[in-house]
């Protein structure tokens, strides 16, 4: 029944053939039938197809851009060899659980749903730079019907994270006619830099609703090659470092500059204001607001910089940065009652595993892993460590049989 459902698993990637390989391992291991995997290599110079090659399966479909291209342009390009079905973007170190596919085809059919986000499990490659060998698991089971305007309303007050939204990333899945809904004029969807922010906002502008579902469907995998990472590598320049340097869509004219900012709620108002040919700025999102919302969660290292980059912006756009500066107050004593209210809330319980203590070193193992812990803990809550791992031996052994 649920094999009438076709998937497409779109896997951007860049020079990351060591993640990527593990990736691939958790996408091919589904026991799903109707899959296409594309593998859209952005110009890579080290052994990314090669990877790809070794695992001669007809199901994955390896494509080349031929040239560096952006992040957003590598996306779109990967999205135009979809045609129909339903289409998840993958990170190339994060990975998808066991029986992923077989799950979100059962609530598609059940909810007949457009579009469906996720928890996240997060799991922290031995080679990231903090936290390592960390896998943090959600324990939450709920299926929430969610309406897109009123929660692109909440992220654009502070209230909500983008993942939050029907984001098309890492553990969200969208049926090809939504995505062909929200394109712009020249029949691209992707209009920022920032792909996945944007998918978010733009799916929420235009379904009236979409399935939240609180369990994980996928693994977000921290690395060494993540856009995030904050520390260096080496003489190279850090991923986010590369990201920024690199030729890109510019931010809107508004806030011109705004890779300066280096900053989550800018990223995310850009996002707002290219996609304003599909909501018309229903929310009346007024400028002064993202700016203090920003600066209200800037880190230490970042606040001067930001600060003069949100001052200078205020003053082209006629607002003053005293009226800016009165309302970081407000954001700050919002964000802290949502962190209060957090931790007193179970639905939100989670569970932090060492990777080291079950012997992964990898995006494969934390998948298997993370569905084990998952299951176990919301079947059974509270059991022993050792359990746990003689469960996910077992479980680890019946994976790699199946794929």
């Amino acid at each position: 029944m649920t094999e009438k459902i076709k998937f497409n698993v779109i896997i951007p990637t860049r020079e990351r053939a060591d993640t990527l390989l593990y990736c691939l391992r958790t996408v091919v291991a589904q026991n799903y039938g109707d899959l296409n995997i594309i593998v859209s290599d952005n110009f890579s110079q080290d052994n990314t197809k090669e990877v790809v090659d070794s695992f001669a399966d007809p199901r994955i479909k390896y494509i080349n851009t031929g040239k560096r291209i952006s992040m957003s342009h590598n996306w779109e390009f990967a999205l135009n060899h979809v045609k129909d079905g339903w289409v998840t973007f993958l990170g190339d170190d994060d990975g998808l659980l066991p029986g992923a596919l077989t799950r979100v085809a059962a609530i598609i059919q059940k909810t007949g749903c457009q579009a469906i986000r996720s928890k996240l499990c997060i799991y922290f490659w031995p080679n990231a730079p903090k936290a390592n060998d960390k896998l943090i698991v959600p324990l939450t089971t709920k299926i929430e019907l969610r309406n897109g305007h009123e929660w692109l309303g909440k992220l654009m007050r502070g209230n909500a994270v983008y993942s939050d939204l029907p984001c098309i990333y890492t553990g969200g899945f969208v049926v090809v006619s939504a995505i062909d809904s929200a394109r712009g004029k020249g029949g691209a969807f992707f209009l920022s830099r920032n792909p996945d922010i944007y998918s978010a906002i733009a799916l929420a502008s235009t379904l009236d609703n979409y399935i939240m579902l609180n369990e994980p469907i996928a693994v977000g995998g921290v690395s060494s090659h993540s856009t995030g990472c904050s520390s260096s590598i080496g003489d190279n320049l850090t991923p986010v470092q590369k990201f920024f340097s690199e030729e890109n869509i510019p931010y809107h004219n508004m806030i011109e500059g705004g890779e300066k900012a280096k900053s989550l709620p800018i990223a995310i108002y850009d996002s707002y204001l290219k996609s304003n040919h599909l909501h018309n700025d229903f929310l009346k999102v007024k400028i002064e607001d993202q700016l203090s919302l920003a600066l209200s969660i800037a880190t230490p290292q970042n606040h001067a910089d930001l600060r003069e980059w949100c001052r200078q912006i205020a003053s082209e756009n006629g607002v003053d940065i005293e009226v800016v500066d009165q309302k970081i107050k407000q954001f700050k004593k919002r964000s802290f009652r949502q962190w209060l209210q957090r931790k007193v809330n179970l639905t939100f319980r989670t569970l932090n595993i060492s990777g080291k203590e079950f012997g992964i070193q990898d995006i494969y193992g934390a998948a298997i892993l993370a569905k084990a812990v998952f299951l176990l803990e919301t079947r059974y809550a509270h059991w022993k460590c050792e359990k746990i791992k003689n469960f996910f031996i077992k479980q680890l052994k019946k994976y790699g049989e199946d794929s």
